[in-house]
C-alpha cells in the first residue's frame, strides 16, 4: 500500500516536471556529449561499465555517468571522479526521487544521447529519464519504453552488446 501512494506521488511530481525537449536523432560516433546511466550491482558489474565509460571518451566526447546502487551505501570500488558519480538510496526522496545536486545537474545537461544501460526498474532511474533535457535516449529496459527515443532489445546485462547495437542504430537512423 505504502508503495503505491509514493509511487503515485512520484509520478505526479515527474509529470510536473517534464521538461519540453527537442528531440534529435544523432549518431553515437558524432555525438559531442553522452550521458550513461546505469545501476551498479556489484563490482563486476561496475568494471565492465567503466570499461565502456573510458571506451566513450576516447574519441574525444564529453561522456558522463551516473551510477545508482540499490542499497544504503555507495561501495568503496565506486571511486567518484570528475564526470563519474554514483548515489544510493541515503540520497533519495522519501518518494524515491534522487536528492543530489551532481543528479540535478545530470539532468539538466543537453546530452546529444542518453544511453540507459538499465534492465530492471528503479524508481530513481525512472525520475531521472523522465525529467532528463537530453536530445535522443536509449535504452533497453521494458519499463521505461514510453521514455525512451529508442529502445534496443538486447540480454540483461550484456553491455557491450547493447552498446554495438546503438551504434548501429542511430548511425543507420542518422543515415550515415
Amino acid at each position: 500500500m505504502f508503495a503505491r501512494i509514493k509511487n503515485y506521488f512520484l509520478h505526479k511530481r515527474l509529470n510536473a516536471k517534464k521538461p519540453d525537449k527537442i528531440r534529435e536523432i544523432c549518431a553515437l560516433e558524432r555525438a559531442n556529449s553522452i550521458g550513461v546511466l546505469c545501476e551498479i550491482t556489484d563490482e563486476d558489474s561496475y568494471k565492465a561499465i567503466f570499461k565502456i565509460f573510458t571506451r566513450l571518451q576516447q574519441n574525444n566526447t564529453i561522456v558522463h555517468l551516473i551510477g545508482y546502487i540499490d542499497e544504503k551505501y555507495v561501495p568503496f570500488y565506486c571511486l567518484q571522479q570528475l564526470s563519474a558519480d554514483y548515489f544510493c538510496q541515503k540520497q533519495l526522496t522519501w518518494c524515491g526521487e534522487p536528492n543530489m545536486i551532481q543528479v540535478t545537474d545530470f539532468i539538466n545537461r543537453d546530452f546529444d544521447v542518453l544511453l540507459d544501460f538499465n534492465y530492471r526498474y528503479h524508481a530513481p532511474i525512472e525520475a531521472i529519464l523522465a525529467t532528463s533535457h537530453s536530445h535522443f535516449i536509449i535504452g533497453s529496459c521494458a519499463d521505461y519504453k514510453d521514455l525512451y527515443d529508442l529502445t534496443i532489445q538486447t540480454d540483461s546485462g550484456n553491455y557491450n552488446q547493447f552498446l554495438a547495437s546503438a551504434f548501429n542504430y542511430t548511425q543507420k537512423l542518422a543515415g550515415k
